[in-house]
């Protein structure tokens, strides 16, 4: 006769991690809190090995545990759960640094400074005017939602969070809307070059 899961109410920070993931997959959401509570110290630093900063850390772990909650009923149990988590948090690494490394950085701004006088006076705005004029055409075939984003974070400096309350929207999706404007500028860009 199998033992009867924790039923709502009855779950505390002592219970197992077996008894959480019951509890969870019976409609009890706080058992996933506690989850997360017991092993997100650990898994940070995990996920701290594949950023750059500790944004994209916060973001590979948020990622991990959403992986995790939409399939925790398929746990099985042929791992604990951490080295389960673990492996989470070390697959959403290694996804964004292919997202990284695929969506190539673009500056809004390419033009070259010229090295043997004073930077500061050494702009020439009209070397990159084709390219400036090709730029506003190409940001104009944006979606709204797209451009936006990149011309808060990019050229108005703010961040990531910041957009996110200007736009009134979360900041994953300012990030996702950002992503996918840049990556639809790169490809105009180098087609038309």
């Amino acid at each position: 006769m199998a033992v009867a899961p924790h039923i709502s109410g009855t779950i505390s920070t002592h219970s197992t991690d077996q008894e959480l993931i019951n509890a969870f997959n019976l409609g009890e959401a706080r058992a996933f809190s506690i989850i997360v509570e017991r092993h997100r110290p650990r898994l940070l630093p995990v996920a701290r090995r594949y950023a750059k900063n500790e944004h994209d850390a916060q973001d590979i772990l948020q990622e991990a545990l959403f992986k995790a909650a939409c399939n925790l009923q398929g746990f099985r149990n042929e791992a604990t759960l951490s080295t389960w988590l673990n492996r989470l948090v070390m697959n959403s690494g290694y996804d964004h640094i292919k997202h990284r490394r695929r969506i190539a950085h673009l500056s809004l701004d390419d033009a070259k400074l010229n090295t043997d006088s004073n930077p500061a006076l050494g702009h020439d705005p009209i070397s990159q005017l084709d390219r400036v004029i090709m730029l506003r055409q190409i940001m104009g075939r944006l979606p709204a939602a797209q451009r936006r984003a990149i011309l808060l974070i990019d050229v108005a400096g703010l961040t990531v969070e910041r957009a996110a309350r200007e736009m009134g929207v979360r900041p994953g999706t300012i990030k996702s809307r950002r992503a996918r404007g840049r990556e639809a500028l790169h490809k105009q860009l180098t087609r038309e070059q």
